[in-house]
């Protein structure tokens, strides 16, 4: 028992296990997010923005974005986006091996969702096909933006309906991101949100599943 104990211990604190979830498919329906900020609530909308990323809505008129779990997924049913998946594209290199798109415990790393091509549960970061790749940095211009994404990155709680995230490093550890939302409403994962909040406004958020009423 002791060795067991002992063995499993560095796996744990590796982030190489992963939570329990959700097994078969599940119908998640509307994606709530919650925020402290009240003023940051609402739903995932169905359409991307300008620059093609996802964003929170707070009004009924605008489209609410419907989706499926399913394989660690958020897989898009209405979304006029491109690729498949809700997915997330690595947006900034802090505190890590240049271009490494790793996240860090100790760093403000974070992910932009947008429309991601489908992965699996374990992939590495990867130039896949993504909506962000298509607008870059200035759609006026045509700008890329060639970081890498990952879709597979979730893990739902059927009890409760929440959905939370673990980036995977291109050592292939797991590690805990945590749901932002900035000042223009786009929803984003960081490894760590007091890093993130000494550089960028917003909002925590907890993200769930939640059937159309």
């Amino acid at each position: 028992m002791l060795l067991s104990l002992l063995l499993l211990a560095p796996a744990v604190r590796a982030g190489a296990i992963v939570p329990r979830q959700a097994t078969a498919p599940f119908d998640c329906g509307q994606v709530r997010v919650d925020s402290p900020n009240t003023t940051y609530s609402g739903f995932l909308a169905a359409d991307l923005d300008t620059e093609r990323r996802y964003v929170v809505t707070r009004t009924t008129s605008q489209k609410r974005l419907l989706t499926r779990f399913e394989n660690n997924t958020l897989f898009t049913l209405n979304s006029n986006g491109k690729n498949p998946t809700f997915g997330a594209t690595f947006g900034f290199y802090w505190d890590t091996p240049p271009g490494k798109p790793n996240f860090a415990a100790s760093a403000q790393n974070y992910a932009y969702f947008n429309s991601v091509a489908a992965g699996k549960l374990g992939d590495k970061p990867a130039n896949i096909a993504a909506s962000i790749n298509e607008a870059g940095t200035n759609p006026s211009t045509g700008g890329k933006r060639d970081h890498e994404s990952e879709s597979a990155i979730f893990y739902l709680d059927p009890a409760s309906g929440e959905i939370t995230s673990k980036w995977v490093n291109t050592d292939g550890s797991f590690v805990p991101a945590f749901f932002v939302i900035n000042t223009q409403r786009r929803i984003n994962i960081s490894g760590n949100l007091t890093k993130y909040f000494q550089d960028w406004e917003g909002s925590p958020a907890k993200v769930f599943c939640s059937k159309p009423t």
